[in-house]
């Protein structure tokens, strides 16, 4: 009998396990335009659990019982919705779920929730934070997107993954720094580059425009631009095709799975190839043969020739494999990058020289680790860090004898061989080995008060190999380095109700550097100089609310910039080395505000308006001087360089579904050394900064209409224009009028439409780039494409 009553209590204990296991639910909630909504109550129909979304519109529910429930979402200005739920033991439900406004309540209430982007402007820098949730059914790149944003002018060499140079408020090239989650991108290699990445693979872009926080912990100078990436602990596929114009494809996939466990991985990967191969004509662009009398042809728009030697090819894929929402951690990875890029070259610094067959490989391998965790040990204390290894070998092959004209025909023979220079054949292999170390840590004090810590030390070793050894390259053949260390310190606060905002920083830079140079005696001999540099800096930014829709901001900093490894070590191709480098040093101040969202008479209509005003005072900038008729140079220090410049953004908006945008920016930075080191007067003195676009404007047009055709489906629709004003690409001193050398204005419209089908899992959009197929210059005489249309689709899988 004994053994009876046992096993009666054995089911019964099974029993009640079984009833008592549990589930989690997880989602997100968004409007009808796919705005995350923060705020949003959720709870479970008869029972206690419950919770409200976060600024991503993220909410999370554990331990609930396993069976069916009805799920109640409701916000203040939405409609209420009841959900039929099932939750399995053991296991994450994924629900994510729209809400539709309720107008009979939106005439009386106001909507509190912000999103995380608008939250990051309320900042006393000088920010723009812009939301890629729409960007990413359109085949827009991450540098067409950001050349759209007030202040920023993006030039590139030509077509897809050409160079490209930065200016953000009058400063340009490395004095603009790249993030990914707060790590300097210079680190990822080329094809993990912000002109290469695709825009699905990120989730926000936060573009700081001349004083730059401790969290981004690197020597930046004149601004920053940091990719945030999907932060989301959830489980999804999405996959995205773009296929277009000069034989382009670009594919991406990226996904996220994690167990019950914890155990996590993430994937993301992209291909891209384009062929280049767009029409080109004008100066520079020309033949010449016996049957014309040697004399130069100049192809023209009816009759252009067709760039050849100009493909371009690249594979990334980046493997994440951790754990989150443990105990002892958030986040903690162990990841693996590596990418492959193999591009053409087909012209030197201007057009009027064209190469057949030089081309330029890379290889890039990167391991790390990454650790995230929030109240570590104590409460209050955030950690974040990362260490990782980069080793990275690029060949520049320049071995034919051949030489070629724009007719994509030999023209004539090099005995020593080689097309790019006049020393004969190379094939250069330059290898670099990275590492970087990054700790960012935050700690709650009383009173409203955070303390901010940002620790960032790298190392780059390079050496090269060259089986022809060409003279001028012998010193980039032994192993040249670079060490460099960041540290900030922060504090912040919020006063007033949350109407100010202040932040008060400190930084420090240390720089050390051995470089070759190629000195000749009696022979050639390799010179070792070492170059030890350390600097302070410092800075402070606030806001003031004054009322929900005005908000002012200032901020101001006494920067430094080291040298980077190019600037420093050369690349031993078309950029020199220079031992004798300086830091470039800047102070920089932004005094601007916000005004909007406001309502012109009922809520249906709107505008925001910013307005910015900046100064920047430079010594010792950093630029690149070109020293001889192949287009070769070297990074040199000009003292000094200084001005004012003026930023506008106004938004019109009507039911938040028709918008109407423009921006522009005008600066004007000059030249202000009156007097060079030996007291000479300085000829350029006062002649506006050269090679540098001063005046630039976008506007556009954008339209959401839902319920386009099909129920729950939504169309996207845009027109947009950027123009650039003329600028010269030299001292506006030198020269004679008729022999100045002018980058021509730039006028170009684009436009597309896009269509999210009702499951919102598949999107098909259409992009037209250039469509009026102007003759577009960002660089001098380097022509970038014509008209150009590419066809998108997404499609992405959610776990439910």
């Amino acid at each position: 009998m004994k053994y009876f009553f046992i096993s009666i209590l054995v089911v019964c204990c099974m029993s009640l396990e079984a009833q008592t296991r549990t589930g989690e639910l997880q989602g997100t909630i968004i409007d009808k335009m796919g705005r995350p909504l923060p705020g949003i109550s959720v709870l479970i129909d008869g029972t206690k659990k419950g919770a409200a979304t976060n600024f991503d519109g993220i909410y999370k529910l554990k331990d609930i019982i396993s069976g069916n429930y009805t799920l109640i979402v409701s916000g203040i200005g939405f409609k209420t919705e009841k959900l039929s739920i099932h939750i399995n033991p053991d296991e994450i439900t994924n629900r994510d779920i729209i809400l539709i406004e309720d107008r009979s309540e939106l005439s009386e209430v106001v909507i509190k929730g912000k999103t995380k982007a608008a939250k990051i402007e309320e900042k006393g820098f000088s920010v723009t934070a812009i939301e890629t949730q729409k960007l990413k059914s359109q085949s827009l790149g991450l540098n067409s997107i950001l050349t759209r944003t007030t202040g920023i002018n993006v030039r590139t060499s030509g077509g897809v993954g050409s160079d490209y140079n930065y200016s953000l408020n009058g400063m340009s090239g490395n004095a603009i720094r790249f993030f990914i989650d707060g790590i300097p991108m210079d680190y990822f290699g080329s094809s993990y580059s912000i002109n290469n990445l695709p825009v699905s693979l990120i989730d926000r872009i936060d573009i700081y425009k001349g004083v730059v926080p401790v969290s981004l912990g690197s020597d930046a100078l004149g601004g920053a631009i940091n990719l945030v990436t999907n932060q989301k602990i959830s489980n999804f596929l999405e996959a995205s095709y773009s296929f277009g114009s000069f034989n382009t494809h670009k594919i991406a996939l990226h996904g996220q799975w994690q167990l019950k466990s914890g155990l996590t991985t993430k994937l993301s990967t992209f291909y891209t190839y384009s062929d280049n191969n767009y029409k080109v004509w004008g100066k520079g662009v020309h033949y010449a043969d016996e049957s014309t009398g040697f004399k130069a042809v100049e192809f023209t728009r009816d009759n252009p020739a067709e760039r050849f030697n100009d493909d371009f090819q690249t594979t990334s894929a980046k493997l994440d494999v951790g754990f989150t929402q443990k105990k002892w951690a958030d986040q903690f990875f162990i990841t693996l990058l590596a990418s492959d890029t193999k591009k053409g070259i087909q012209t030197a610094q201007t057009m009027a020289r064209v190469f057949g067959k030089v081309r330029n490989n890379e290889q890039v391998i990167m391991p790390s680790i990454s650790y995230k965790k929030t109240n570590l040990i104590t409460k209050g204390l955030d950690v974040n860090a990362f260490a990782g290894y980069t080793y990275t070998e690029g060949v520049l092959i320049d071995t034919s004898h051949v030489q070629y004209d724009w007719r994509g025909m030999e023209i004539g023979v090099r005995e020593s061989g080689g097309e790019m220079g006049y020393d004969g054949k190379s094939e250069y292999t330059q290898k670099n080995q990275s590492q970087i170390y990054r700790l960012n840590t935050t700690y709650q004090l009383p009173s409203d008060f955070k303390l901010g810590f940002n620790y960032l030390y790298s190392t780059t070793k390079i050496t090269g190999e060259d089986p022809f050894t060409p003279e001028y390259r012998i010193p980039y053949l032994e192993p040249q380095n670079i060490r460099s260390q960041f540290a900030g310190l922060s504090l912040e606060t919020v006063k007033f109700n949350n109407k100010l905002r202040a932040n008060a920083f400190v930084k420090y830079y240390g720089y050390n550097a051995s470089i070759n140079d190629l000195e000749y005696t009696d022979e050639w001999e390799i010179i070792e100089y070492k170059n030890k540099l350390n600097n302070w800096g410092g800075g402070f930014a606030a806001s003031y609310r004054f009322s929900p829709e005005l908000l002012i901001k200032t901020s101001l900093e006494q920067a430094t910039r080291m040298p980077s490894p190019t600037e420093a070590l050369g690349d031993g191709v078309t950029v020199n080395n220079n031992p004798f480098i300086n830091p470039e040093q800047s102070f920089n101040v932004n005094l601007g505000g916000i005004l909007g969202r406001y309502k012109l008479g009922s809520s249906r209509h709107g505008i925001k308006i910013a307005v910015n005003t900046f100064y920047r005072d430079v010594t010792d900038k950093l630029l690149f001087t070109i020293i001889d008729g192949q287009g070769n140079g070297e990074f040199r220090n000009i003292d000094r360089i200084s001005g004012t410049g003026i930023e506008l953004d106004f938004i019109y908006d009507f039911d938040y579904n028709f918008k109407f945008k423009l921006n522009g920016t005008y600066q004007d930075l000059r030249n202000n050394l009156e007097f060079d080191e030996n007291g000479r007067e300085n000829i350029v003195y006062r002649d506006r900064m050269r090679n540098e676009p001063y005046f630039m404007a976008n506007a556009g047009l954008d339209y959401n209409m839902s319920d386009f055709i099909q129920k729950n489906s939504k169309i996207f629709a845009y027109l947009q224009s950027s123009y650039t004003h003329e600028f010269f690409l030299r001292w506006a001193s030198l020269g004679s009028e008729e022999n100045k050398s002018i980058v021509p204005s730039q006028l170009v419209f684009d436009a597309g439409i896009g269509y999210t089908f009702p499951s919102k899992k598949f999107i098909l959009a259409v992009d037209i780039f250039n469509m009026f197929n102007e003759q577009v210059y960002d660089n001098y005489l380097l022509q970038k494409p014509g008209r150009a249309i590419f066809l998108k689709i997404n499609y992405k899988i959610t776990q439910q």
